[in-house]
């Protein structure tokens, strides 16, 4: 059957000669992986669809679980250029792409983290800085997730400290939480949290850390 899906490619691997095979989040469907044949060609008609980051509306062929799609059509909505030409923003976003990737199960619809990535990468490609950006995804992903922090010791002692930091990590736009610089041992403390939360829940360390550690990245 074909599905009319909005999707943000989460990546994207050559398969075969010239065939890609992507991991897409969609919003009417959740997680899927599809195979594009002929994307990659540089000329091929699917191949900005395929790109890392890029939304786009979908023609997806799918069986409900019978494994991998295929992209038979789609028009691209916005490819967020910023992510692409600065190393920094293309590491955050590559990190939230693979914890989106790695901590929700297939074809299991969520509409809520869709807007949410397409929120961040929005507010990634158009803020000044990534300032408090990726925190704030982290600490919303996680809540919609099932894996919440308000009941842990950190995120209790920032509400209680500086309230309105706390307020703002789950309600402020995100392209606003760009402009932000929270430098205080309680934020400090949260940002451990939330990347101890993520890593207790992955069978494997995420692959974007590696080449962070690799290059010397702060994110």
């Amino acid at each position: 059957m074909i599905y009319n899906v909005r999707a943000i490619t989460l990546w994207s691997r050559r398969s075969r000669e010239a065939d890609k095979v992507v991991g897409l989040f969609t919003r009417e469907m959740g997680r899927v992986t599809a195979r594009a044949t002929g994307a990659a060609r540089s000329i091929a008609k699917f191949a900005a669809l395929t790109e890392p980051f890029v939304e786009s509306e979908i023609a997806l062929y799918l069986v409900p679980g019978r494994g991998w799609g295929k992209i038979v059509g789609g028009k691209l909505i916005s490819s967020f250029p910023p992510l692409r030409t600065q190393v920094d923003l293309c590491t955050s976003a590559s990190w939230i792409c693979e914890v989106v990737h790695r901590l929700t199960p297939e074809e299991q619809e969520s509409p809520e983290k869709f807007y949410l990535l397409q929120e961040t990468l929005t507010a990634l490609s158009s803020a000044n800085g990534m300032g408090m950006i990726r925190l704030a995804f982290a600490v919303r992903f996680l809540a919609i997730a099932g894996f919440g922090l308000e009941n842990r010791e950190p995120w209790a002692a920032l509400v209680q400290e500086h309230p309105e930091w706390a307020k703002g990590l789950v309600e402020t736009p995100l392209a606003e939480l760009g402009q932000e610089e929270w430098r205080h041992p309680a934020i400090t403390a949260v940002e451990h949290l939330a990347g101890s939360v993520v890593t207790d829940h992955l069978n494997r360390p995420l692959q974007v850390n590696r080449f962070r550690h690799m290059v010397g990245i702060e994110i």
